[in-house]
């Protein structure tokens, strides 16, 4: 038994070093709840073109979301921040440039994150209090930072890879993934609205073709009797979901 711990400890530690971050109560995947709530989140963005399509369609269906935004989109449409601000949505920060972290120096990705967390508040009058890193790619270093400047990293238990929908926007490496539209957007809604339980949050993209599938996804949800919330909401209600598996910057599916 003693050996074991200690191999355990050793393996800890290399991981550690190596800069391979274990999942823990600073990287939210999900929400222990027992209330029928799962949140949806948007990341990139805001573009008009995409973003008040989008806006709309949630005021129609009466459900606040949580968007992850990038810093220089934001700087670029500070008012569009505050109306989504404005209608009860949530902001967070996904970057200024959205690049990948790890690669980045500690100088580099404080600057990322507090350029984004001064655009927000410049839009909305609030700093945000949560943080994904672009790609869901993140180590220790970039954890501690986050925390050093007051973010939680979010991350997301169901991905609803509406990415391949817009096959220019958000390309996908594994060419056999790409199906028809149709197809696809069916597997979209299946996967979203099958895999949800409470406490999840959804990951979604602030562009391409989602908008059209809002309506249907959130009157399964609703039939399946489900809550649609913010992620900040949801930590209100419960407590983040650990998952006990390493993380080595993989973009879970």
């Amino acid at each position: 038994m003693t050996r074991t711990v200690g191999i355990a400890a050793l393996f800890g530690l290399y991981m550690i070093l190596s800069g391979i971050t274990p999942i823990n109560a600073d990287t939210v995947w999900s929400v222990e709840t027992t209330r029928r709530q799962v949140a949806f989140s948007f990341d990139d963005g805001p573009k008009p073109e995409s973003s008040i399509p989008l806006m709309d369609m949630l005021e129609k269906l009466q459900v606040r979301a949580t968007f992850f935004v990038v810093g220089h989109e934001t700087q670029a449409n500070l008012d569009l921040v505050k109306r989504l601000h404005d209608q009860g949505h949530e902001i967070a920060n996904h970057t200024y440039n959205h690049r990948r972290l790890p690669a980045l120096s500690e100088t580099e990705i404080l600057s990322e994150l507090q350029q984004t967390n001064d655009v927000i508040r410049a839009a909305t009058g609030e700093s945000p209090r949560l943080f994904r890193p672009p790609g869901g790619q993140f180590n220790t270093k970039v954890i501690q930072l986050a925390a050093s400047l007051g973010l939680t990293v979010v991350l997301w238990d169901v991905n609803a890879g509406d990415y391949v929908l817009d096959v220019h926007r958000f390309p996908v490496k594994d060419e056999s993934r790409r199906e028809d539209g149709a197809s696809f957007s069916q597997s979209v809604i299946a996967k979203i609205t099958t895999q949800s339980k409470p406490g999840s949050i959804i990951l979604m993209h602030n562009g391409g073709d989602m908008i059209e599938l809002l309506p249907t996804i959130v009157a399964k949800l609703r039939n399946r009797g489900f809550e649609i919330v913010t992620v900040g909401e949801l930590l209100r209600e419960g407590k983040p979901r650990i998952h006990s598996v390493w993380n080595d910057d993989h973009v879970p599916d």
